[in-house]
């Protein structure tokens, strides 16, 4: 009965999505809410419509308010993710329609955190309040931004979202938490119909507003789990479950620093970019990284299982390796 539930909910989350996308692409071409190639950072062959990213938000808040109204009546529970993910969205929708200034997104997202924070979902792991909450608002805006930061290819960053989503849920199951895989189940079935249409040569993007809420989303949901008690250093299971995303984030930090120019502004030198250069076709680049998403994951929960010094090993090596990889990334031209 419990599977059933949950396989009810990430189907309907799923088919609202696959439903609701070629709405959203026709009312973003009627409007004229298009992606135009530029031949720099943007070689796509003609205009693609915005939009997917309404399909993911309307696709994941459907399913979990129907879900939470006929169950328990009440929308208490999942309002601070509502209220959160709802001026994520609304602020990347409003820059995908009219480009807004940086200082006043990152405003916008640190009060989406805040909100996070006055309904419960933060950081509780140290002793000082206000240093649960500072760290809360850098972990949301940071996650945030590094969706945002990583939706630069078809099927790239929904791909993405999806094997954490579902990391969430298992670890979710593992912690006999009910909210928290629920969720998790909404915004993978969210992600995975937007897909669909999204896997290259995509024909929607999700733009702002969907890596935005997509990468609130996912903040929201590192939050609301209790790792493991076998070792402290499960407390950095979320960093790997997002792994990619951050190593991306930092990797265009670095390669950006070098260079002397600031990191929000669009920049080829995202990773998965270099390996499209280095002669990958755009499905071959997606699909090694989904692999290497898989593999981030799999460390996060095996972490959750070990030891203190065999999960430091673990970790340890991972970084590591990461670090390699940068650097031969960072060689491609």
């Amino acid at each position: 009965m419990v599977y059933l539930k949950y396989g009810l909910i990430f189907f309907s989350a799923l088919l609202l999505s696959i439903g609701l996308v070629p709405v959203c692409a026709f009312f973003s071409k009627k409007l004229g809410i298009l992606d135009q190639p530029d031949d720099k950072l943007k070689k796509h062959a003609r205009a693609v419509p915005y939009f997917g990213g309404v399909a993911i938000y309307l696709a994941f808040f459907i399913t979990l308010v129907i879900y939470q109204l006929y169950t328990f009546h009440t929308l208490k529970g999942i309002t601070g993710i509502i209220l959160a993910g709802s001026l994520a969205f609304a602020l990347g929708l409003a820059d995908d329609i009219k480009k807004l200034s940086i200082p006043f997104k990152f405003c916008v997202q640190i009060l989406a955190a805040i909100l996070l924070a006055i309904f419960g979902i933060k950081i509780q792991f140290m002793s000082s309040e206000i240093l649960n909450i500072a760290v809360t608002i850098l972990w949301v805006v940071g996650i945030t931004n590094a969706f945002n930061l990583l939706d630069i290819m078809d099927g790239l960053s929904s791909g993405v979202a999806i094997i954490a989503s579902l990391t969430f849920f298992v670890l979710g199951l593992d912690a006999g938490k009910l909210f928290s895989p629920l969720a998790a189940l909404a915004l993978a079935g969210s992600c995975l119909g937007f897909l669909y249409y999204n896997y290259a040569p995509a024909k929607i993007f999700m733009g702002d507003a969907g890596s935005l809420f997509i990468g609130i989303m996912l903040a929201a949901l590192s939050l609301t789990e209790s790792y493991t008690y076998k070792n402290n250093l499960a407390v950095l299971t979320p960093v790997f479950i997002l792994g990619i995303p951050i190593f991306d984030t930092f990797f265009v930090m670095w390669m950006r620093a070098k260079q002397g120019k600031p990191v929000y502004f669009g920049s080829p030198d995202h990773f998965p970019l270099r390996m499209k250069r280095s002669g990958m076709t755009v499905r071959q680049v997606v699909t090694a990284i989904y692999f290497a998403a898989a593999a981030f994951a799999v460390v996060a929960y095996t972490g959750t299982k070990m030891s203190l010094l065999r999960a430091g090993i673990m970790y340890t090596f991972v970084c590591m390796f990461s670090m390699l990889a940068a650097l031969k990334l960072s060689r491609m031209r």
